[in-house]
């Protein structure tokens, strides 16, 4: 094992992978090595920070810095930013509370102002804070346990889980 200034890893996760994950995490490594900073950074591929809707994302370490939505084409300055006393870009900082993060957050306290919410008005919160395929990021909510999907006296509910409150600073169940 050999250390590094800094490390990146790149979620290519379902959702992330969709979105081109693995060629922003290929041709990274690519254009890492043609600048010889290989030995400097280090690339890896890792399942899912959680944020796979809005990806591909990648965090650096030990910067703490998450970059959201990136595309090849944003390669040249992440590594610009990557390079010693390099900045960090900017418009690809995913900062905690704005954002899609402060939409998550939005729609996830609005839903707790019940003990659950129905199906449709979760879906008409993810809408109103302009997640298109709804359906789509519903699930994907679910599958990463920031929800669960219940049924309370026949009736489909949707319930907002300590994953989600804990990560968006809300009130536990019962506070």
């Amino acid at each position: 094992m050999y250390w590094t200034r800094k490390h990146v890893l790149v979620c290519t996760a379902n959702h992330c992978m969709q979105k081109g994950a693995q060629r922003v995490a290929g041709q990274l490594r690519i254009q890492l090595k043609r600048e010889g900073l290989d030995n400097d950074v280090m690339v890896n591929t890792c399942d899912s920070i959680d944020l796979c809707d809005i990806g591909p994302n990648m965090v650096v370490y030990p910067d703490g810095i998450i970059y959201s939505g990136v595309v090849v084409k944003d390669i040249p300055e992440v590594i610009d930013s990557l390079r010693e006393g390099g900045e960090p870009v900017e418009r690809l900082i995913l900062h905690p509370g704005e954002g899609a993060e402060g939409c998550r957050r939005e729609i996830f306290a609005a839903a707790i102002e019940g003990p659950t919410v129905s199906p449709e008005r979760f879906a008409a919160l993810a809408a109103e804070h302009g997640f298109e395929d709804t359906d789509a990021w519903i699930a994907e909510q679910a599958r990463r346990g920031f929800i669960a999907r219940k049924e309370i006296e026949g009736e489909p509910v949707i319930q907002v889980t300590t994953k989600a409150r804990n990560r968006y600073g809300l009130p536990l169940a019962g506070e």
